[in-house]
């Protein structure tokens, strides 16, 4: 099994499952072409109604009938799940759904601690797929409240401090970037669009093929020829190794002057740039803005990103 992290809720799913279709709020997995499991979530101000829910549902979905699944209908390793998902603090209602060519089984997970409000719902040709739908849905998990928030998906893994915002995503041949945004706390927060304004953004980036990327040239060149957002000239790189592999970090001001430093405008950067020995990539994590990461932080961040 797999474990998909992403934007605050998680689930395992079988190996030949993969992401065909992703959203910050919401991704679809599919087996060799074939829907198996979609899920979507958001977060819910005070008392979650799953009628009203399942009514919004069925106005969204033209051409679907749902209906609820009454207890003494559910099948018992689907009853099993749901009674695992109610000990980890969630509480569910299970659906029917039914199109001209799909059919299937879901249901409508809330957490009332956190808010979350997520549907899932699996794709099934035959009685003997419930047992592994019911296996998917014991899975899942709302990983938003702790400290850091756990993000897994393509290969690659990480934790992000939880005052962090997912902002913008890019999952390319050869180039993979996802971006957070923490705005600066004050009464402009919220105000201002994400990633626009007094905040922090906070980047991790993979490159492949490595030994192709660097065939010629150092991983400092390397690094300043080609990102996004390089650190300028005039910061120097601190060259070293990461378990043995090459690596380069910078720290300082990327915009500064007498008159931002009055103005408290100063642009902070930091970053880290390694090799991978498995997997042949060049990881990254950049962060930068007007509010720097604490050293420690990031450093910590760093550490969290790995290939799996």
């Amino acid at each position: 099994m797999i474990e998909y992290r992403w934007n605050g809720v998680g689930l395992s799913a079988p190996d030949d499952w993969e992401v065909s279709a992703l959203e910050r709020d919401g991704f679809l997995l599919e087996e060799q072409g074939r829907p198996r499991c979609e899920l979507k979530w958001r977060n819910v101000q005070g008392t979650f109604s799953f009628e009203k829910h399942l009514k919004r549902l069925q106005k969204g979905h033209k051409g679907v009938d749902m209906r609820p699944l009454e207890s003494a209908d559910t099948p018992g390793p689907w009853r099993e799940s749901l009674a695992r998902l109610a000990g980890s603090g969630l509480s569910a209602h299970s659906f029917l759904w039914r199109t001209e060519v799909d059919q299937g089984i879901g249901a409508a997970l809330h957490n009332p601690g956190t808010g979350l409000a997520a549907l899932i719902q699996f794709f099934l040709r035959a009685e003997s797929e419930d047992a592994l739908a019911a296996e998917v849905l014991a899975s899942f998990r709302d990983v938003s409240a702790g400290k850091t928030v756990p993000w897994s998906l393509f290969g690659l893994a990480a934790r992000v401090p939880a005052d962090f915002l997912l902002n913008t995503f890019s999952f390319r041949p050869g180039h993979y970037a996802v971006k957070y945004w923490r705005p600066r706390s004050g009464r402009n927060a919220g105000r201002a669009p994400m990633g626009k304004g007094p905040g922090t953004s906070l980047v991790f980036e993979r490159f492949a093929p490595a030994g192709v990327l660097l065939r010629g040239t150092t991983l400092e060149t390397w690094v300043r020829d080609t990102l996004e957002d390089p650190p300028p000239e005039s910061l120097p790189m601190q060259a070293g190794h990461k378990e043995s592999r090459e690596a380069v970090r910078w720290t300082g001001f990327a915009k500064d002057s007498f008159l931002r430093a009055a103005l408290r405008r100063r642009v902070h950067c930091q970053g880290r740039v390694w090799t991978t020995g498995a997997g042949n990539a060049i990881l990254a994590v950049r962060a930068s803005g007007s509010v720097p990461l604490i050293e420690e932080t990031f450093n910590t961040v760093c550490e969290s990103y790995v290939l799996v």
